[in-house]
């Protein structure tokens, strides 16, 4: 005959699976409880002899009563103990459960590659990855996170201000006529007036339409023209062109204030015409 487990299939190899184990852990408790129950209950169910029996018996069965308390109560101690040492098994385990818990989020953590900002969009040619404030920090995601995030913004606007800032040169709006180009238009009404009014604009659709989803990329407000081309090299593309556009328009104010030429004359007007101080 064999064993019910070798029977079952349950023992392979000489290996016991991790489901199997729990298994009989949980279950020795209930059977300590189980044989404990059984020995006292069968303790109350022995029949008690009657008087009449007990005085027509021999003096030899007499003599056998002591012996027989004897066992009754060895086997009550043993079922007490039995029933504590299941109670004790029971509160070992429940808490062993709470380090078991632990070490599995500890070593999940730990199988978990760090994160590497140098592995992330951005990292192209000539450059690479080129962190020289050393700002970028290995693991800190949330820290990247923002940079990037900061990066696009500022970037983008960078990119409507240097369109713009050209534009300007060609045309003015109705009421903005008198305005001069470039960084004098910020100091002369109603171009403050204007320059007010986009700033709240801008704050406007930041707090609303585009605010940043933790959930998502930094800087991924969703795909409203349907063009699908949300993906590595358009990714590249834009931080390429957004790091371009901060450095241009850094460029023109630059040039304007060293000049006094806007933007669109700073490619027109050479530099041999520069009045010699």
């Amino acid at each position: 005959l064999k064993p019910f487990w070798l029977k079952n299939g349950w023992y392979h190899s000489g290996r016991w699976s991790s489901r199997q184990e729990a298994m009989v852990r949980s279950s020795t408790p209930v059977v300590a409880t189980a044989t404990a129950f059984c020995m006292l209950g069968g303790q109350s169910f022995v029949s008690t002899p009657s008087q009449g029996g007990l005085a027509s018996a021999p003096r030899a069965a007499q003599a056998e009563t002591p012996s027989l308390s004897a066992n009754g109560a060895l086997v009550s101690s043993l079922a007490t103990a039995a029933v504590v040492g299941s109670a004790a098994h029971l509160s070992l385990a429940r808490r062993s459960k709470v380090p078991r818990a632990a070490k599995a989020v500890a070593k999940k953590v730990e199988e978990e590659p760090q994160f590497d900002p140098s592995k992330e969009p951005g990292v192209t040619l000539p450059l690479m990855y080129w962190d020289p404030a050393g700002l970028s920090k290995v693991g800190d995601k949330e820290g990247f996170y923002n940079l990037r995030a900061a990066e696009l913004k500022h970037g983008r606007i960078a990119m409507l201000a240097a369109f713009g800032i050209v534009m300007a040169h060609h045309g003015r709006f109705p009421g903005f006529e008198g305005v001069p180009s470039s960084l004098k238009a910020v100091l002369t009404p109603p171009g403050t007036y204007g320059f007010i009014a986009i700033l709240g604009l801008a704050a406007a659709l930041e707090l609303t339409i585009f605010k940043q989803d933790p959930e998502l990329e930094a800087g991924n407000f969703g795909d409203p023209a349907g063009i699908g081309q949300y993906y590595e090299e358009w990714r590249n593309r834009e931080l390429n062109n957004c790091r371009f556009a901060m450095v241009s328009i850094t460029g023109i104010f630059a040039a304007e204030l060293n000049t006094g030429f806007d933007a669109w004359e700073q490619f027109t007007q050479p530099l041999g015409n520069l009045a010699v101080e």
